[in-house]
């Protein structure tokens, strides 16, 4: 008996395990995966080409007071998750579009199979925990380190007049390159926020698919758990009836030998169709009778208990030791 503490409540059981060419629903969560996976890629690239263009203007323009480095290196940061993130989505397109995954019949149960395997659920949970967790932080240095911070709107004079001066020096009338990098700045970070999104919800996804696995698995066990409790006794049982039967096989084939070794016991025994035959027989059996009641009786175990022999194998008494007469009447 199982602890029901233990047991997984039936309503959280996958309610559906049948093969993706005859499920609707596993080819829509296929679907959604997969528009995921290229929103993802293409967001991830336009990220990495609109930071690539902000950092050698700025560089050619500005430089940083504190830092590790005096260029651009706050809108560096984000293009080594983004450039890991738009591997993983083309790897993983590639691998879903490849014919060995879009197998017919057999090979795409197959397909199915190896897509929900331990390694696969591993891979694609553990790369957006990764992206997520470096993504974020660089994309907040970005932002802190970004131009469009400094943006103001031009203050002119009583007359109208806009004075290139301390007061409008960050605006766009008088740094227009300001207005330039900090817009490639601000879509970098918007698309580097899409693709942190799709990341977090293909991490849902994921966990999702690693939550139905690991269910399955301990369906499994407990199975094979309650299925192997009640085989063990069966096995049990038959190997005791083996061994029974191997003895009374094992005694019965001793008398058997015994029988062809010693024939010249049973060569005075009569026919057992004439009268005196019978009587003899009758005689001999209330011998054997009597001598069994004379002896204790001895209790052995059911594998060695022999087989009863018939009566016409007693040996007949000898001349000198008749046997008792009996009356009747």
């Amino acid at each position: 008996m199982f602890n029901p503490k233990t047991l997984i409540l039936t309503s959280t059981y996958p309610t559906d395990l049948s093969p993706p060419n005859t499920n609707p629903h596993h080819r829509l969560r296929r679907r959604f995966t997969t528009i995921l996976h290229i929103t993802s890629l293409f967001a991830s690239l336009i990220a990495l080409s609109l930071f690539s263009a902000a950092i050698p203007r700025w560089n050619s323009n500005f430089f940083h007071n504190a830092g590790p480095n005096r260029g651009d290196w706050t809108d560096g940061m984000p293009i080594g998750p983004l450039a890991f993130a738009f591997l993983y989505h083309a790897a993983a397109l590639i691998y879903t579009r490849s014919p060995k995954s879009r197998g017919s019949g057999s090979n795409a149960s197959v397909s199915s199979l190896s897509s929900l395997s331990r390694r696969s659920l591993l891979i694609h949970t553990t790369i957006p925990v990764l992206v997520l967790l470096s993504l974020l932080p660089a994309l907040l240095l970005a932002g802190y380190g970004s131009l469009f911070r400094f943006w103001q709107p031009a203050k002119r004079t009583q007359s109208g007049i806009l004075q290139c001066s301390m007061l409008n020096v960050f605006t766009r009338e008088c740094s227009p390159v300001f207005y330039d990098i900090g817009a490639l700045q601000i879509a970098g970070i918007v698309f580097g926020t899409i693709v942190w999104s799709v990341q977090f919800t293909l991490l849902l996804v994921a966990l999702r698919n690693l939550r139905r696995y690991l269910l399955v698995k301990q369906l499994q066990r407990e199975k094979l758990a309650q299925y192997g409790g009640h085989e063990y006794p069966e096995r049990t049982d038959s190997h005791r009836n083996r061994r029974r039967h191997g003895s009374g096989s094992k005694v019965g084939s001793r008398e058997h030998a015994s029988w062809h070794q010693h024939p010249q016991r049973l060569a005075g025994l009569p026919s057992p169709r004439s009268g005196s035959g019978s009587r003899s027989g009758s005689r001999s059996g209330s011998l054997a009778d009597s001598v069994n009641e004379g002896q204790p009786s001895k209790t052995e175990p059911p594998h060695t208990q022999q087989q009863d022999v018939p009566v016409y194998f007693v040996q007949t008494p000898e001349a000198s030791h008749p046997p008792p007469s009996r009356r009747y009447g």
